[in-house]
């Protein structure tokens, strides 16, 4: 049976594109294996240290594997969540890998990578569109010394080397597979031929192939983040004033959104970026792009990363 294939994301790379449309199971594409991604979430990424139970879970998986293998279906487990939460600072990504090498040693591990500015004003996007009320420079300020309460977004994980390296110690290099989100968005059938190459499962690619979770209007993301303040609760703001107000305030903020004006959208979006570009700063990403770059055999200079 061919070996099982873990996607580990990142968010905001394509993945939730990739379980509904490549993993669909049908016209020759492969099933996703384990489609409830807040069951694996739950099983391995969330339990503490002392509540994990490796050998009940590795038999939960093993199940799953062996019942994969009487239909003769590969098996396939893609979740983001297994490479940590970003609005989190990424904090548990270290210990999730070592959890999936414990339950599943011999597998095969996909991780689509991103250009680190484009990734941080997507991702800031999505924790607005999820129930967050940060402004950019809110959301990428350390935290004050001493307030540790709670992760928050840590920018030393974009280094991505690290974590790849990470990868390869645990896995093995040759099981490891890298590709940047660029690839995905401009060729996808060349990005899938790769990924078919490496995990010796077919990959066909599929009609549909625009993004699941566009992002928003920068002027929708303004008015919903203000929503989110009074009328939206989440794990992001657990204690908005007025909740019932959730649904009309939703629905003015995508009104709002419609009536954005390109020159509008462009003054937006430059002040986003300089807030973004100056937080990155502190960090040296062309070397480390470099060294991806090398260890993947991919010219990400091609692809507008900093090199």
């Amino acid at each position: 049976m061919t070996r099982p294939l873990i996607h580990l994301g990142l968010h905001r790379t394509g993945s939730t594109w990739f379980q509904r449309n490549v993993l669909d199971g049908r016209e020759g594409r492969p099933g996703h294996t384990f489609s409830d991604r807040a069951e694996t979430t739950a099983r391995i990424v969330l339990p503490r240290d002392l509540d994990f139970d490796t050998a009940a879970t590795r038999r939960w998986i093993r199940d799953r594997i062996t019942e994969a293998g009487d239909r003769g279906t590969p098996v396939i487990i893609s979740n983001e969540r297994f490479s940590g939460n970003p609005a989190a600072g990424w904090f548990d990504a270290e210990r999730t890998v070592h959890r999936l090498a414990e339950l599943i040693p011999e597998a095969r591990i996909l991780l689509v990578v991103r250009e680190q500015h484009a990734l941080v004003r997507s991702i800031w996007l999505q924790q607005i569109r999820i129930g967050g009320i940060s402004g950019i420079e809110d959301f990428l300020r350390p935290l004050d010394r001493g307030d540790h309460r709670l992760p928050a977004f840590d920018p030393r994980f974009l280094q991505f080397e690290r974590f790849v390296d990470l990868l390869d110690r645990v896995f093995g290099g040759r099981n490891v597979l890298v590709l940047p989100f660029e690839g995905l968005r401009d060729d996808p059938g060349r990005h899938l031929e790769r990924i078919e190459e490496f995990s010796e499962i077919a990959f066909p690619p599929p009609p549909d192939r625009g993004p699941i979770f566009a992002a928003p209007p920068l002027l929708e993301a303004a008015v919903l983040r203000r929503v989110n303040l009074l009328a939206v609760r989440s794990s992001l703001h657990r204690a908005p004033p007025f909740p019932r107000l959730a649904g009309p305030g939703r629905r003015l903020a995508r009104a709002a959104g419609r009536l954005a004006t390109d020159s509008g959208e462009e003054r937006r979006r430059a002040r986003i970026d300089r807030v973004i570009r100056a937080t990155l700063a502190t960090l040296d990403l062309a070397a480390s792009n470099r060294r991806l770059a090398s260890r993947i055999e991919i010219d990400l200079g091609a692809f507008g990363w900093t090199t």
